[in-house]
């Protein structure tokens, strides 16, 4: 089995209090190094790109550096997902020379939840990073996240300052009506609506449908603990733990089975799959 992506939580550390966060930080710590390199022989052939986020701001890792060369010895391409508050000149350097990285996600919504900088101070090293990589010619990506639109695709008022600034800084028109508007070479704003993620407290909506879950993404979470996505930031789900069971070996297990069993029977069996508002139509593939 080959997955589309693999979200491995290095630390469910971030140093923010988001109000679109889903669930309390900092009770897993951080995937030791060491750890870290018991996992990449388990799964470095299991996925197309490796996400280092689920919780918490891999740059706030000291030694992401580590992590990161560990993975290119690997042959892992990695995709990055930041709140942009931790873009040192350390960190920025460590992003555009690092040539397994191929996506570099800035959640710029960290931004409009907190008051810990100012809109200058926050953006500075955003644009410094942009400007670089343009200047590098890097071949990866960076894409600007503002997901905070509401269900009709319309933006918040507190978005047009970022619309503005990037089309100063960029010489460009952005269609606010758009998913994705092109600033300049590999470098794009990306739009989504806001959605609410998932919790075993919410009420039972769905108990039909189908998912990218166990079909073309998986998640660890730096504690070790499987998961079937992105969205079970608690191991609601809880799949075995990666440090005590082989990859491998836990893909076979029965819970596991019976939920992808389930997915292709356009069924939901798990009770926070039944919670969940994301999901596919039957004939997705």
């Amino acid at each position: 089995m080959k997955f589309k992506k693999i979200y491995i939580e290095l630390s469910d550390i971030c140093g923010l209090k988001c109000d679109f966060c889903p669930s309390a930080k900092g009770l897993r710590g951080v995937m030791s190094v060491e750890n870290f390199s018991v996992l990449l022989p388990q799964i470095y052939d299991k996925a197309q790109v490796f996400c280092l986020h689920i919780l918490g701001d891999p740059l706030w890792i000291d030694n992401l550096k580590d992590y990161i060369n560990l993975a290119q010895k690997y042959a892992m391409e990695l995709e990055i997902t930041t709140s942009g508050f931790y873009l040192s000149p350390k960190n920025q350097a460590l992003l555009l020379e690092s040539t397994n990285i191929r996506q570099i996600n800035i959640s710029l919504m960290a931004f409009l939840s907190q008051k810990k900088v100012g809109f200058e101070e926050y953006f500075n090293p955003i644009l410094k990073l942009c400007e670089s990589h343009f200047q590098q010619k890097c071949k990866s990506f960076i894409n600007l996240r503002l997901w905070n639109l509401n269900a009709h695709f319309i933006a918040p008022k507190q978005n047009f300052e970022i619309y503005r600034l990037l089309e100063r800084y960029f010489g460009t028109k952005i269609d606010i009506k758009l998913k994705q508007n092109r600033l300049q070479r590999h470098i794009l704003l990306h739009q989504n609506r806001l959605f609410n993620w998932v919790d075993l407290k919410g009420k039972k909506q769905n108990f039909q449908g189908t998912c990218h879950a166990l079909k073309e993404q998986i998640g660890i979470l730096s504690d070790g603990s499987l998961v079937p996505c992105c969205f079970d930031t608690k191991a609601d789900i809880f799949l075995g733990n990666v440090f005590e069971k082989n990859f491998n070996e836990l893909l076979n297990s029965k819970r596991l089975k019976a939920m992808k069993k389930g997915f292709e029977q356009n069924k939901r069996v798990e009770a926070l799959c039944q919670r969940c508002e994301f999901h596919l139509p039957q004939n997705s593939s």
